[in-house]
């Protein structure tokens, strides 16, 4: 551990200066957190993308962060283009050539010629297209390059103070591939989730499948779900969220499972 935290540290300095892609997740927060005390808050700049399909907290996390570590953080705003708005199955490679076709251009309008993301050696066993496109467009990537995975970050995390929170990927990934995306559908699938979260419920999914919002949550938590009490609650705020049924999956939480099922059918 310690020796991939000097050579973590010998890659960010030999670049001098490192603008940051940062989402607001664990990973980006870490090497921000990071680059910040081995360069200087002075030579790290953050570039945040901001759009109607990513998940709100996560944007206030990154401003959060940058602000506790004194470095700039530039937010990006995005519309959601037409090409997602069907949910295609590359949707992460489009999504992510463009958002950080943007992030690059302004970092080196300020000076950055070295933009890293947060990519690590875990992501390698996990679906990822958006990989492609960053490799593509020359993102950099210190984790993976210095063969950090999930344990290592997560030790370098409360070694720097930054909180372990629950990831939340783009709100695409809770519809079907070819399923029409609206704003008022993300903020419905958004909300849910919140709600789920603030009742006590850490890694929960809502995936919609047509009118049916479809709850994944961790195994551990189906006994403090499946009470009567619960079950009301949930189905009342679901439906008053204009979701016409409520269900929840017995194989509990899964990390991309949206992508599971598109790949085995």
């Amino acid at each position: 551990m310690v020796s991939k935290n000097k050579s973590l540290s010998e890659a960010a300095l030999s670049r001098g200066r490192a603008a940051v892609a940062l989402s607001g997740g664990l990973d980006s927060s870490v090497l921000l957190a990071f680059c910040s005390r081995e360069l200087g808050s002075e030579n790290c700049m953050a570039f945040t993308a901001r759009s109607p399909y990513m998940v709100a907290s996560e944007t206030r996390r990154a401003v959060e962060l940058c602000a506790k570590t004194g470095v700039e953080c530039v937010v990006l705003d995005f519309e959601m283009p037409g090409f997602l708005r069907k949910n295609p199955p590359d949707r992460c490679y489009l999504c992510k050539r463009m958002i950080f076709s943007k992030i690059i251009g302004a970092a080196r309008a300020r000076g950055f010629g070295h933009v890293f993301d947060g990519t690590n050696a875990d992501d390698l066993s996990d679906y990822r297209p958006g990989m492609c496109a960053a490799s593509e467009l020359g993102i950099e990537s210190p984790f993976l390059e210095c063969g950090m995975g999930k344990a290592e970050i997560r030790a370098l995390a409360a070694e720097l103070g930054v909180p372990c929170v629950p990831a939340s990927p783009c709100l695409l990934t809770r519809f079907e591939h070819g399923a029409f995306v609206s704003e008022e559908r993300l903020r419905a699938v958004e909300k849910a989730e919140d709600y789920l979260k603030s009742i006590g419920f850490g890694g929960v999914r809502v995936r919609l499948h047509g009118g049916c919002a479809r709850i994944e949550i961790d195994g551990s938590d189906f006994e403090k779900f499946c009470g009567r009490e619960t079950f009301s609650a949930v189905d009342a705020k679901l439906k008053s969220l204009g979701f016409g049924y409520a269900s929840l999956d017995l194989h509990g939480y899964s990390r991309g499972s949206m992508n599971k099922k598109d790949e085995d059918s």
